[in-house]
């Protein structure tokens, strides 16, 4: 007796995907279908690498409105009962859009964005309606002749913008190290000359002076009210804080938060802004729901600072949870959160200079929350990284008076001098606190130390060979950063082995390949080190801070700048290294701080090796003249500061 085996009958649609822009879908092979798919201006995925091999992708616009029309018309041609009916077939197309995957038609794109000599980007490359949508957003212009976009803002912000937004890899953006100059026929040439020092590891940021005009930054941005005196007292404040273990000077900063609906905790770095924070959000809150944004690898830092202060604080991790007390964000993800905004009565943003270019998208995202959230903190310890300006959006994003001028009035008003600098100091020293790190007696201090290398002949004409080379001055000089941190590797291993068996070191690199580098060194010769990176996930960054931490063998941690300068407790460090100096001294400044900070018993070491007669002098110079800008901006002298504080405790508020 025969057995017959019933086939299986096939769906029609076997699967979708949607990215906010298009649909793919993987449907039953159909005699016909590709016409009535082709009228919907459909494209079929052809190459067989692509993640959505053999899916048809179709504009939104074509199924949004009608998607019952297209199940009849292709169900029509199926020779065989298909497994399908028109609400399964609607069913799987609303699956698609509840699981939104912004990357599904990233994959093989390639763009390359162009840093133009009159300020600006200019963007090309493969065309993709989300990548049309952030240009838009950031005020664009299509040069049609050129198939191109030219953008008033930096690379850097660019870049993150379409990452954040489309899920691109780093490596399918390219950013050219030549500055570009656009002419009116259209062409394009590079710039044989550059203006100033450009770093590589880092792109620089555009030039202050093609910044201070009004409609680069001048930007729409959500109304946010303005700053106001809260209903606590002092006497009200001292007694909802005797639950708390906090230092004097903790008392007096979640003092300051408290007393008004929006103000900045620009503390030093390691004087415990967090823990400050969390309890005046706690205190004001009063049990209602706090949103915290931050870094995506300071998300478990903060969630220990808030069990810490209240073990049982219910807290959400990148996701809305209306039970929750506290709403743990990372800055990517602040578009998720506009719909529940209104939900919040504290938005604490930690690392606020991030919010420092108005044509980022969380930026504006950043806007949209604050105006919804009736109480605002804004926390960090770098609030001007390179000029005045930078000042000006975290006073808009607060409600500040001064943050409502339009950017060029601010610009005349108080930038470019040291006396304008501290006119404007004096009116920002009621919303902004700032403390060094003299209010902690049991810290020993820091140390910092230039070390002059010489090269060696080799070394020299390796280096001369890209100084006097023909390629642009941005190229050369970032050519030159990556050879010079190489070559003083050796050196810096050796300053690793002389270390006492108790010590424990940070490196700094700028380049991925120098911390690999090292730490391979470092194992031959039996020294546990480990490594961070910015690819690293954040739960991979806690293991290894705290490996470091807590284990008397881990003696060495390696990081890049970008990765590992922010927000990190190592403390276990009494020395700090940098094999290459980053782009702006707060960069430098928050690095060091990682060791120099609450908690550090013993003094801390900051050794800067340089090589002779290179750009590490040019470099070291721009940087102590960026130091000296932020100086007039945001440091008091110690006696002003004695007195700043006596006057605020003496006086109520005044905005």
């Amino acid at each position: 007796m025969s057995t017959l085996l019933k086939r299986s009958v096939p769906s029609l649609l076997k699967a979708a995907v949607y990215d906010g822009y298009d649909y793919g879908l993987l449907l039953t092979y159909l005699e016909g279908g590709n016409k009535v798919l082709l009228a919907r201006q459909g494209f079929y995925i052809r190459r067989s690498e692509h993640p959505l091999y053999r899916a048809w992708r179709i504009p939104k616009h074509h199924l949004h409105h009608d998607p019952e029309s297209l199940f009849t018309e292709l169900k029509a041609l199926a020779a065989i009962d298909l497994r399908e009916t028109a609400a399964s077939f609607i069913a799987k197309l609303d699956a698609a859009r509840a699981q939104r995957d912004s990357a599904a038609f990233t994959w093989g794109m390639h763009l390359r964005l162009a840093p133009l000599l009159e300020g600006g980007v200019l963007a090309s490359g493969d065309y993709h309606p989300g990548v049309v949508a952030v240009y838009k957003r950031m005020g664009g212009i299509y040069l049609s002749q050129m198939r191109a976009w030219k953008l008033a803002s930096s690379a850097e912000v660019v870049k993150l913008n379409l990452i954040e937004e489309l899920g691109f890899a780093d490596e399918q953006i390219e950013v050219l190290n030549t500055v570009q100059e656009l002419h009116s026929d259209g062409s394009l040439s590079s710039v044989r000359s550059s203006d100033g020092i450009r770093i590589g590891g880092e792109f620089p940021e555009a030039d202050p002076a093609r910044e201070e005009g009004e409609g680069a930054k001048d930007l729409f941005l959500a109304s946010v009210s303005s700053i106001e005196r809260t209903p606590w007292t002092d006497a009200r404040i001292a007694e909802a804080l005797q639950g708390y273990s906090l230092y004097d000077y903790q008392h007096a900063g979640v003092r300051h938060l408290l007393l008004r609906n929006s103000a900045l905790l620009a503390d030093d770095m390691g004087l415990g802004k967090t823990r400050q924070a969390v309890v005046a959000a706690e205190v004001q809150a009063a049990g209602r729901p706090i949103m915290v944004v931050c870094l995506l690898s300071l998300i478990i830092n903060w969630e220990r600072e808030i069990l810490a202060v209240n073990p049982q604080a219910r807290i959400a991790r990148q996701r809305f949870d209306s039970e929750a007390q506290w709403v743990l964000v990372n800055y990517e993800r602040l578009g998720e959160y506009l719909q529940t905004a209104g939900q919040f009565a504290v938005l604490v943003i930690d690392e606020a200079h991030r919010l420092k270019e108005p044509t980022a998208l969380w930026t504006r995202h950043a806007f949209d929350i604050a105006a919804q959230v009736p109480n605002r903190y804004l926390l960090t310890g770098t609030p001007v990284l390179n000029r005045e300006i930078e000042l000006h959006t975290l006073l808009r994003l607060s409600g500040h008076a001064i943050g409502q001028m339009p950017l060029k009035a601010f610009c005349k008003q108080f930038t470019g001098s040291t006396e304008f600098r501290q006119a404007l100091r004096a009116q920002l020293s009621d919303w902004m606190l700032r403390r060094r790190k003299d209010v902690l007696t049991q810290l020993k201090g820091k140390q910092r130390q230039t070390l002059s290398l010489a090269m060696s002949a080799e070394q020299r004409e390796q280096y001369d060979a890209i100084y006097n080379g023909s390629e642009s001055a941005l190229a050369r000089i970032g050519k030159l950063r990556i050879l010079l941190e190489r070559f003083k590797l050796a050196s810096v291993l050796q300053m690793v082995q002389e270390l006492d068996i108790e010590d424990k070191v940070i490196i700094f690199c700028e380049f991925k390949d120098s911390v690999f580098t090292l730490r391979d060194k470092c194992q031959r010769l039996g020294i546990d080190a480990v490594t961070l990176i910015g690819s690293d996930s954040f739960t991979k960054r806690q293991k290894v801070i705290d490996r470091f931490q807590n284990e008397a063998d881990t003696r060495v941690f390696i990081g890049t700048t970008s990765a590992a300068g922010t927000g990190n407790n190592l403390t276990a460090a009494n020395y700090v290294i940098f094999a290459s100096l980053p782009w702006t001294p707060a960069l430098q400044d928050q690095a060091e701080d990682r060791a120099y900070r609450n908690g550090q018993l013993r003094l801390v070491v900051v050794k800067i090796p340089m090589l002779e007669d290179t750009i590490d002098q040019q470099l070291w110079a721009m940087l102590e003249a960026k130091r000296a800008v932020a100086k007039d901006l945001v440091e008091l002298e110690s006696g002003q500061a004695a007195a700043a504080e006596a006057v605020a405790r003496s006086i109520a508020v005044q905005v």
